[in-house]
């Protein structure tokens, strides 16, 4: 409920169900009125926040300001007192802090504020004040907008072309909208109200704004906005001169937008390959037929086709341009340079297998180097292997990826360097795992020139969107797996982790069905008597996202957090079990028993940014439980130990085409005929 006393501040914390009123956030809020009491108010929104839900917030809130706070995203202890010390000395439109996507840094006052800093903040209305009764005003004029363009159109309203900052930061916790974009409410017909302004600051907001639509668009399909509101809208904020800060981490949105600009240009170039060119085709209306289709979307009364073809490099406008160098002119030989990398802080992944593989069968080859951070607990392992390492996203770094003539990694990264990104010159992308996940539309938003596939059943679905560049070699780092006796006999648990869950309090995280059903299984006591009379232990590796709440479980002399690698856990264990990832795939490809646990399947991908692709009951590799009764059962009958042909046959179909003897042979040989 509202206090009634405050006058000059309400804090509207908003919760999609009950509040979490353990969490950091909510504590912060509220301690501050151990000193601000008599100026701010709290009060609780438990259901989505709208832009009708901000009306009626205006119209009976009687407090001058007004701020609206996600009980996941995260603030500081002065979050709230720097707001109430700023207000209480002057009247404004508008006050913010300095919005995060990440973790906020200790001195907010040196974030960078270049154009992609600027673009890529989050402009919906939480974690800025807003003046009360003008915002009141803005949705008399135009509450047509969605709550997510609330911000912008207040700006815009107001004719507020720069705002400095206040010294404190907020944190929308992780940036889900690059993944699954903006969907404006049912009926809503324009995202903003086209009232000029010459801001940079408003455009880059704007642009960011656009590009979230059209990547939601890619998701959702349809919405109410038409054609023409979108192409006034680019033309009134001027955004072709800046999408090419969208560019590089959103390269089909700004193809859509030049699109939009000019649509007698229906063919963008997408990414140069060799010999042939990659293009997205836009079209209104019904697609051509010889292209790949990727996307038929309804906006407003207007259907637009998004399709794929390939073209001759002699095609390419400025192909034989002499100012223009072309990143694929000199061919991969002995004196190319090849630049390796896994994850910045960990490596023993696809690319470190490929590179061993390669420098030990191509010596000639003499500028091959692997990247890796220093602080890094791989580094000395692989600096004693005499790999050539190289310190990632350094100038060395970048220097080197402008010099190769290949790059090769199981992870994606926005590299950009004088002219040179991913777009136009050559990449061999590893994965890190098998795409168990229609992750169809991360894919089409990916530049690369090969794509490695495990099995015809991941080929098949990769090639309806990427035919050329599709290889079903089989992940590298496959080939040198092998089961290995140990001198302790384990079985491995290999949960994932739930989006949901990511910001709530410790007793919140405690309260959910993924940790009391992980629990469970660690505390079962027909399952502990079984390890204990068999003399085996149940190795647990968490995944890394939920290692900081590692504390809150049960472990034991029988079940405990193992420190081996992922490769080490799995080649050792005698049966692997999950809820959903991909990780088991490995142990499923050198023999070992693996088992899904699924005890929530039914919700599961409501709460994640992507949907499955494969029916684990009927597809998977293993057996699949949805009750703790089955998986225990399971595992103390020793069932996992027995021959399945089931199992064989699926096993035998999910890697068809995978040679276990030529998987980096594979690979090399297409990587070195680009």
């Amino acid at each position: 409920m509202t206090d009634a006393r405050p006058t000059l501040l309400t804090v509207v914390v908003e919760s999609d169900g009950p509040v979490d009123r353990e969490s950091e956030t909510y504590r912060r809020i509220v301690a501050a009125r151990l000193r601000h009491e008599k100026y701010f108010a709290v009060e609780v929104l438990e259901r989505p926040l709208t832009t009708g839900e901000v009306a009626d917030l205006c119209a009976r809130l009687t407090t001058t300001y007004v701020v609206f706070v996600r009980d996941t995203h995260h603030v500081p202890s002065s979050y709230v007192p720097t707001l109430v010390d700023h207000l209480r000395k002057r009247t404004v439109y508008l006050a913010e802090p300095r919005v995060f996507t990440g973790p906020i840094p200790r001195d907010v006052t040196t974030a960078k504020t270049d154009d992609a800093a600027v673009y890529g903040r989050d402009t919906d209305v939480y974690g800025v004040v807003f003046h009360t009764r003008r915002l009141a005003d803005l949705l008399d004029a135009v509450g047509d907008v969605d709550r997510s363009a609330l911000y912008l159109a207040y700006r815009l309203y107001w004719s507020i072309a720069k705002l400095a900052p206040l010294p404190v930061g907020y944190s929308v916790a992780s940036d889900t909208k690059a993944v699954s974009g903006v969907r404006p409410a049912p009926g809503t017909t324009r995202l903003v109200p086209l009232i000029p302004s010459a801001s940079r600051e408003l455009r880059l907001y704007l642009l960011r704004y656009l590009v979230l639509f059209l990547r939601g668009m890619r998701v959702h399909k349809e919405a109410d906005v038409g054609l023409d509101h979108l192409r006034d809208l680019i033309r009134e904020y001027d955004l072709m001169r800046l999408v090419h800060v969208a560019a590089a981490r959103e390269p089909l949105e700004a193809a859509a937008i030049r699109w939009l600009d000019d649509p007698s240009t229906e063919r963008h170039l997408y990414k140069q390959l060799t010999g042939r060119d990659a293009y997205l085709e836009f079209r209104a209306g019904e697609p051509v037929e010889e292209h790949v289709p990727l996307y038929r979307l309804r906006l407003g009364e207007d259907v637009v086709s998004i399709g794929k073809s390939y073209r001759p490099a002699a095609e390419r406008v400025g192909h034989d341009d002499p100012g223009t160098y072309d990143f694929y002119s000199r061919p991969i030989g002995p004196g190319s340079t090849i630049l390796f990398f896994d994850r910045p802080g960990q490596a023993d992944d696809n690319a470190e297998h490929l590179y061993a593989y390669f420098t030990a069968n191509h010596p000639e080859y003499r500028n091959v180097y692997f990247a890796l951070g220093r602080k890094s607990k791989d580094w000395e392992r692989l600096e004693r292997r005499g790999f050539n390492l190289v310190p990632i996203f350094t100038p060395e770094f970048y220097e080197l990826f402008l010099v190769s003539d290949l790059v090769v990694s199981s992870q994606i990264y926005h590299l950009q360097y004088r002219g040179k990104t991913l777009a136009n010159s050559r990449f061999v992308y590893l994965q890190h795992g098998v795409q168990l996940n229609d992750m169809t539309d991360w894919v089409i938003a990916k530049h690369f020139d090969v794509f490695v596939a495990t099995g015809e059943l991941e080929a098949d679905y990769l090639r309806s969107v990427a035919p050329v560049e599709t290889l079903n070699s089989g992940l590298p780092r496959l080939e040198s797996l092998a089961r290995v006796p140990s001198g302790s006999r384990h079985l491995l648990f290999m949960p994932t982790w739930r989006f949901n869950l990511h910001q709530v309090s410790t007793e919140s995280f405690k309260q959910s069905s993924y940790y009391r059903a992980i629990d469970a299984l660690f505390t079962d006591r027909r399952l502990l008597d079984f390890l204990e009379r068999t003399d085996r232990s149940l190795h647990v590796k968490l995944h890394p996202n939920v290692e900081k709440r590692a504390s809150t479980f049960h472990f034991s002399d029988r079940v405990v957090r193992t420190d081996l690698s992922y490769r080490e856990a799995i080649s050792t264990a005698e049966m692997v079990f999950t809820d959903y990832s991909s990780a088991v795939i490995d142990a499923a490809f050198i023999g070992t028993p693996i088992a899904y646990y699924q005890w929530d399947a039914e919700g599961f991908f409501a709460d994640q940014p992507y949907e499955s692709r494969l029916d684990y009951r009927t597809e998977g590799l293993g057996p699949v439980f949805s009750e703790h009764r089955e998986v225990v059962d399971h595992v103390v009958t020793e069932r996992f130990a027995l021959p399945d042909d089931e199992f064989a046959r699926r096993k035998a179909r999910f890697f068809e085409g995978v040679d276990p003897a030529r998987i980096n042979r594979t690979v090399v040989e297409r990587m070195l005929s680009l």
